[in-house]
């Protein structure tokens, strides 16, 4: 589908010229002709329907992609404390990327660090009673071989020996327990600042500070330079001219003396069924740092055969909701035909459907038809008659008013 503007600056200058003819014609006494007695005839300009080389008009838009994305979260939820990094910008692995508040987790870590201290303070006493404890036993043990004390003396400084080492793996454990609990809090502390895995480049970018975020969010995206491919649709009419290994030179908007070169890579089996084309990929062969994904380029594939097909003036398109239309001439009415357009440049564009060779195609006047419309063929005025026309009709409605 044509934009807009290329329609427009094809058809201004013929649109006003066609007009003004018709305008002046008015003016002069004529015999009635058969439309006059029913709908008035439109001027328009016409040029019959040509064959040509498709593949010489092969200029097609794409679009830089990446295979290598990352996209990154937060394993954590939170409030964004602080966003470092913009949607475009370069980053390395393990730069920080966004940071989560802490304070929550820093009040836990404190509290984790407060409980393990009092519970370490316990084990120092803990431990002398279990190494009095381990003294006595021995110490009545010998009492006891040597007939000094009862097996029921021996039996309760054992017992108390027991509950004493009993006690100190008590106390490992529950400190085992509290420095399990510190690492962990400690761990979500870090889990807040939010780094990249890789060096990429950020291209897209969810988050905001003082945005509450969850584990599900997907805050980043981060894409290798080193996978970067051009994806564009190939029309029905082109594709079989198109292999992998076919060089193409991609543009990017403005560098037009920079071409980077490129290979198909990828040609989808299957036509896109709203653009009514095929997907191909092409790899590029020089990574160039001004190529980010999502920008849009200009695609043209060089060395294709030979292609005979039917070409037509950008001019003639008028695009409406309905897609891409065209007015031909046959006796005098003009008939709308909806096309597919293929390949596109400035000035011409592949039919791939609607059309066949040797109508006469509206190239100027179009916008004003209807199906069916009645029409007058004229020639195009140049650009001092149409302006010499337009200040006639200025100074005859200045002298109306006077």
């Amino acid at each position: 589908m044509l934009s807009s503007e290329t329609i427009k600056r094809h058809s201004k200058v013929l649109i006003i010229g066609l007009l003004i003819t018709s305008l002046t014609g008015c003016g002069t006494k004529t015999a009635a002709s058969p439309n006059s007695r029913g709908q008035q005839a439109i001027p328009v300009q016409t040029a019959p329907v040509q064959t040509g080389d498709l593949n010489s008009i092969n200029t097609l838009t794409g679009t830089v992609v990446s295979n290598l994305q990352t996209n990154i979260g937060s394993k954590s939820s939170g409030r964004v404390l602080s966003v470092d990094v913009n949607m475009g910008q370069d980053v390395h692995k393990g730069q920080v990327l966004a940071t989560l508040d802490p304070s929550d987790l820093q009040r836990q870590l404190s509290q984790n660090q407060a409980q393990l201290q009092v519970d370490q303070a316990q084990l120092p006493s803990d431990q002398a009673t279990y190494q009095q404890a381990q003294s006595d036993f021995q110490r009545y043990q010998t009492l006891f071989n040597n007939g000094a004390v009862s097996k029921a003396d021996l039996d309760q400084y054992r017992l108390k020996m027991t509950t004493a080492s009993a006690k100190i793996q008590m106390d490992e454990s529950v400190i085992n327990k509290d420095q399990a609990a510190l690492s962990i809090t400690q761990q979500q502390i870090d889990e807040l600042t939010i780094t990249s895995p890789v060096d990429g480049t950020v291209s897209t970018k969810n988050v905001e500070i003082g945005e509450q975020v969850s584990t599900s969010s997907n805050l980043f995206s981060i894409v290798q330079p080193s996978s970067l491919n051009v994806s564009v649709n190939v029309p029905e009419q082109m594709i079989g001219s198109i292999k992998q290994g076919t060089a193409a030179s991609i543009t990017l908007d403005g560098q037009s003396s920079n071409a980077i070169q490129g290979k198909v890579s990828k040609i989808s089996p299957a036509m896109d069924s709203v653009s009514r084309a095929y997907p191909v990929q092409i790899d590029i062969a020089s990574q160039n740092q001004t190529i980010k994904p999502g920008m849009t380029v200009t695609v043209q594939f060089n060395g294709l055969k030979s292609q005979p097909g039917i070409i037509i003036p950008v001019q003639a398109v008028v695009e409406t909701t309905q897609g891409s239309e065209v007015f031909a001439v046959n006796n005098s009415v003009a008939h709308m035909h909806l096309i597919q357009l293929g390949a596109v440049n400035s000035d011409k564009a592949v039919v791939t459907s609607g059309l066949k060779a040797g109508e006469n195609l509206v190239i100027a006047g179009q916008d004003l038809l209807s199906d069916g419309s009645n029409v007058r063929v004229v020639q195009s005025a140049d650009q001092a008659g149409v302006n010499g026309l337009i200040n006639q009709q200025k100074q005859s409605a200045q002298g109306a008013k006077k």
